[in-house]
């Protein structure tokens, strides 16, 4: 469905009227005129305008893993002035996607809407940087409206590309804010009703990704393995011994990420986002190309865990391999600083909730976990555009033969041939592994 348009008074653009049988077919609209005015009038503060024109436009080829992307135009009067509103909008995936099915099991698209509407309201924003994007409206398994950040020159970046030392302290500083939000709720609530987030928020916290006995999870791990080998044999420079180990580890370990992932019961647990790679983070840069603002989108996975777990999955999913080891033990210091601002605004000492030593011994203590559910997830997260605009947009139903079956290897081995920074990206986190299980021999 290309574009909606509820009021009479409203047009379809030329890319839906093509689409205007499929439209018709669907039960309800996704927007209402009075949702408009709903959103609209939380975007202006103010119910002094009237709508003269709005229209919804799917995003096409730029729809994400896990839901369809639009567009809302919103066009107001306000006094003899006319105002153009801009907003992005997200749905469930299609009903054909096998994405749909899990989505609908685990509840994920109403779990964001919770997240938005109810959790980070009583989390607050903090003190530092805006770092998530404005909600504006959610409808139960239907649409999240948000602010279009586009609008406000903040971008995605190229998934393929290492960050750079600048984005990456903006990100570290944006996460740690995230974190930080989480802790004093979770601070505040143990010092006034005895209770933990978890005990408000469970039923959002709880595991979606990895189930335990979970059939879908089972299949979708058995083919990780696979292109994870697949994987290793591209890795140039290992020993047979070597390659064997980094196989045997992965076989034996991926399975039981469902249990490796659940909250430590040594460290403390926060929420964490649990799926930080550079498609669910936008930043904003100057004139001079430096990042002044970065936002974390797409909370559908938020999680119960220590805040070690999204740092340090984090750099391996957004950094290369030489800035990781360049840039860690400052990025580590950016991180404490600014949990330890954040608190202090509030007035809580960082030391008394998360010690500076705390945090450095669960990032060692979580990096093998870290570095399982990378090396199982990278190989889907950086598809090809045409890999990912063929199997979850053109052909959904081929979807399931790679994403679950035992077509993994050969999409893992094409991507590889067909892009090198693909196969570069991949092959630096078994060479992670390998450093890993060198450092800890008993692990193997």
């Amino acid at each position: 469905m290309a574009t909606i348009s509820a009021d009479p008074a409203c047009c379809l653009t030329d890319s839906a009227k093509s689409q205007l049988s499929a439209v018709r077919e669907k039960p309800a609209p996704l927007l209402l005129d009075s949702d408009i005015n709903k959103i609209a009038e939380r975007k202006l503060r103010s119910n002094n305008f009237r709508v003269l024109h709005w229209s919804l436009d799917s995003l096409g080829e730029t729809n994400g893993f896990m839901g369809q992307y639009y567009t809302l135009s919103v066009r107001v009067k306000i006094d003899d002035k006319s105002k153009h509103l801009k907003f992005f909008a997200k749905t469930p995936p299609s009903t054909s996607s096998p994405q749909y099915d899990f989505l609908s099991r685990h509840d994920i698209f109403n779990k964001e809407i919770t997240i938005y509407r109810d959790v980070v309201p009583k989390m607050g924003v903090g003190h530092a940087t805006k770092w998530l994007p404005d909600y504006y409206l959610g409808k139960k398994s239907t649409i999240i409206v948000l602010e279009d950040a586009t609008e406000s020159g903040y971008v995605t970046l190229d998934k393929y590309q290492s960050f750079d030392e600048e984005h990456s302290t903006l990100l570290v500083k944006t996460l740690s804010t995230f974190h930080s939000r989480s802790l004093i709720l979770d601070e505040k609530l143990r010092r006034s009703t005895g209770q933990t987030i978890m005990d408000l928020y469970g039923d959002l916290l709880r595991e979606v990704g990895y189930v335990k006995d979970d059939v879908t999870v089972h299949k979708y791990s058995s083919a990780s393995i696979k292109g994870a080998a697949a994987i290793v044999d591209f890795t140039e420079g290992l020993k047979d011994d070597e390659a064997n180990a980094i196989k045997d580890w992965i076989t034996k370990w991926v399975p039981k990420l469902p249990t490796l992932l659940e909250p430590s019961s040594k460290f403390r647990n926060l929420m964490c986002h649990r799926d930080v790679w550079s498609n669910n983070m936008m930043f904003k840069r100057d004139s001079a190309g430096k990042p002044v603002g970065c936002y974390l989108v797409d909370f559908q996975f938020l999680r119960y865990s220590p805040p070690a777990f999204d740092f340090v999955a984090c750099l391996l999913l957004t950094l290369d391999r030489a800035t990781r080891r360049r840039c860690y033990d400052r990025l580590v210091d950016v991180y404490y600083d600014t949990m330890r601002k954040e608190l202090a605004a509030d007035g809580l000492s960082v030391d008394d909730c998360l010690s500076r030593d705390q945090f450095v011994d669960s990032c060692e203590h979580v990096k093998g976990v870290a570095l399982l559910y990378v090396i199982a997830n990278l190989q889907i997260m950086l598809l090809s555009k045409e890999a990912v605009e063929e199997y979850f947009i053109q052909s959904p139903k081929l979807l399931e033969h790679v994403l679950y079956g035992d077509e993994r290897p050969d999409l893992v081995r094409n991507q590889c041939r067909a892009r090198k920074e693909y196969q570069q990206r991949q092959t630096e986190i078994i060479e992670e592994i390998r450093e890993y299980l060198a450092g800890n021999p008993w692990l193997r």
